[in-house]
């Protein structure tokens, strides 16, 4: 991807960047291994429907550096929330231990895992797989058209769900053509001021999204505001961070936020948009 002038685009570099990790990676485990890995696996969990709740569900962010993320999951998962997703990082240990964290709270748990590796391969659609995951991270701004409908469909005969990143109208008219029903709306770029650049975001592209099309989308410094807006937005899902997690027990915390997600008022509100 190149500008008008030539040069390299920042975002074709963060994707060149990406794709050597996953070369790397991918030296190491051949992609039949990964594959073989994968399928002795259990069916992934349905992501789309634990999104898809009658009230705005709670996706808890996951520590992948915590001593004990199994047990981390659990008690997000003992909290309510439906989906845990877990980041990934980058760094030379960083993708081995995240996938590491990931596999220790698929054994301990029930709940769909997001991989939030965002995928510029097919092979990390297979390792997200063999890790445990249910729900899979693409970013629209990075990947061409080609691409992305590529991976939508591959991510879906593998069975896993396609959570699809996108920060513009122009994101959501690619996502939607690609066929994607589950949409990661948010801003393009995080700031200070995050919780207002946030609703900012949800204001402008939540009425354009299409009914049957999964809305999620992310707290910013005020989580129980951010929660609220987000629902009377009509979202079906909030990514709460971990930081916003570890005040108290991680348990109560997620329990807190679910229980001002089930508040009648923000129901009678999401049942009168649907």
């Amino acid at each position: 991807m190149t500008t008008a002038g030539g040069s390299t685009s920042p975002i074709a570099v963060l994707a060149n960047q990406a794709l050597a990790r996953v070369a790397t990676r991918q030296a190491r485990v051949p992609l039949d291994e990964i594959k073989a890995r994968a399928l002795d696996r259990p069916t992934p969990l349905n992501g789309k429907e634990a999104l898809g709740s009658e009230q705005i569900v709670v996706v808890a962010e996951l520590d992948p550096a915590h001593s004990a993320p199994g047990e981390l999951a659990e008690e997000y998962e003992a909290g309510g929330a439906g989906v845990i997703a877990v980041p990934i990082r980058p760094g030379a240990n960083g993708v081995g231990s995240s996938l590491t964290a990931m596999n220790d709270a698929n054994v301990h748990t029930h709940t769909p895992l997001l991989c939030m590796d965002p995928v510029v391969s097919s092979y990390q659609l297979w390792e997200a797989r063999a890790h445990g995951a249910s729900l899979v991270l693409l970013s629209a701004s990075t990947l061409h058209d080609e691409a992305l409908v590529s991976l939508v469909e591959r991510a879906a005969t593998i069975g896993l769900t396609a959570v699809v990143e996108v920060c513009s109208a122009r994101d959501l008219v690619r996502s939607l053509r690609a066929k994607a029903h589950t949409l990661f709306l948010r801003p393009p770029q995080y700031v200070a001021d995050g919780s207002i650049q946030i609703q900012a975001t949800l204001a402008k592209l939540l009425p354009l999204v299409p009914n049957g099309v999964v809305r999620v989308t992310e707290c910013g410094s005020t989580p129980r505001r951010d929660l609220i807006s987000s629902a009377k937005l009509d979202a079906d899902a909030i990514l709460v961070g971990r930081t916003h997690l570890a005040e108290g027990t991680p348990r109560q915390a997620v329990a807190d936020l679910v229980a001002v997600g089930s508040h009648p008022a923000l129901a009678r509100r999401r049942e009168q948009a649907v």
